[in-house]
């Protein structure tokens, strides 16, 4: 009895959410030249830096924690770097491993876009002020215009 029950409520939430009208839709306007401060601006690109350097950062770091492992195991064939690994012999990372493998990956992803946060900010300030200087420096020209007395003007006419 409960099972044809359920299936009509299901039936007749299915057809009633099908016919829900939705909101006419408009077309996205694009961003306006001054809508984000510059410094949005060098977050979001710091931020897309961030993630798009952690996977080759990731790679790398992987790569040399692999080298150091070699090298800390006194060269033991078990321990060799990535390309030369055997897959019978080889020693897999430890959880631990893995984890400062990659924390140090995040590390150094977030390091790099830190570094050019703080770059284009210097960059985009000394650029300011040397505009600032040259502004201020820059002389005014006043323009001497002669009065013509012979005019109608003096007349009050």
């Amino acid at each position: 009895m409960m099972r044809p029950l359920s299936c009509i409520i299901f039936l007749s939430l299915l057809v009633g959410c099908a016919t829900v009208k939705t909101p006419d839709r408009k077309e996205p306007t694009p961003y306006e030249k001054d809508e984000f401060s510059n410094w949005q601006k060098d977050l979001r690109r710091a931020e897309i830096i961030a993630f798009g350097a952690l996977p080759f950062v990731t790679f790398m770091s992987s790569v040399y924690f692999d080298i150091y492992r070699y090298i800390d195991h006194d060269q033991n064939d078990a321990y060799l770097p990535w390309p030369m690994k055997n897959k019978e012999t080889a020693v897999p990372l430890t959880e631990d491993e893995q984890k400062k493998v990659l924390l140090t990956a995040v590390g150094i992803s977030v390091g790099v876009a830190v570094f050019d946060f703080g770059f284009r900010a210097i960059r985009r300030h000394i650029r300011n002020s040397k505009q600032d200087k040259k502004n201020r420096e820059a002389r005014k020209v006043i323009i001497i215009e002669g009065i013509d007395f012979n005019t109608s003007e003096m007349d009050g006419n």
